[in-house]
């Protein structure tokens, strides 16, 4: 990953593949942050394998570079935060040379694997060995529960305030088992770095 280069009133620009999760948790997160210079996009990204999101958002950064919307001289960032799910075990190869693109372009990575749900569980607990996806919700429904939060639902709207309280917790849950660029590595998320970013601004 490249040497992050902030100046101030530099933007960034987080573009997400799921449909829900991760823009509202973002959405929310720069509200809470008061953060006007960061733009969320996912409509047009939706759905799309990694490689696929990578490529897509190195054209659209171009676009934004023509119309002089971004400026890496200015310090302005662009991330892409997404889920491995299977995909690293479909085509590692593919997945390698998209990761080396987007480096190559200043592209930021906040991957979770294996999924973004991952981030969420880490404001309770810890995880050091690989947990199948649909644990995830299992043990956040029972987090939400033990700690007086509601009822947790998959793709909740209001899913940022609650975890809040936790968020320092969380960061240094993600530090643990993160290694720089493994995206193989289940559990792992490169999220917390995203979220340190923003939280600078």
């Amino acid at each position: 990953m490249n040497t992050i280069r902030r100046k101030i009133g530099s933007k960034i620009y987080i573009f997400c593949n799921g449909k829900k999760a991760e823009p509202l948790y973002f959405q929310d997160l720069k509200d809470f942050l008061k953060a006007n210079r960061v733009k969320i996009l996912h409509k047009n990204f939706c759905g799309k394998a990694p490689w696929e999101f990578i490529d897509a958002v190195i054209a659209y950064k171009e676009q934004l570079k023509k119309t002089e919307k971004f400026s890496d001289a200015d310090g302005d960032q662009s991330w892409c935060v997404f889920d491995i799910d299977e995909y690293w075990r479909q085509n590692s190869q593919k997945f390698r040379a998209a990761l080396k693109q987007a480096n190559e372009n200043n592209i930021q990575i906040a991957w979770s694997n294996q999924c973004f749900e991952l981030w969420f569980l880490y404001h309770f607990e810890s995880l050091s060995t690989a947990t199948p996806r649909v644990d995830y919700h299992k043990k956040l429904r029972q987090h939400f529960k033990t700690n007086n939060l509601g009822e947790y639902a998959k793709n909740m709207e209001q899913i940022f305030n609650p975890l809040l309280p936790f968020l320092t917790k969380a960061i240094q849950n993600a530090r643990k088992s993160y290694i720089k660029d493994k995206v193989e590595k289940d559990p792992s998320t490169a999220v917390f770095l995203l979220v340190e970013e923003l939280q600078r601004l």
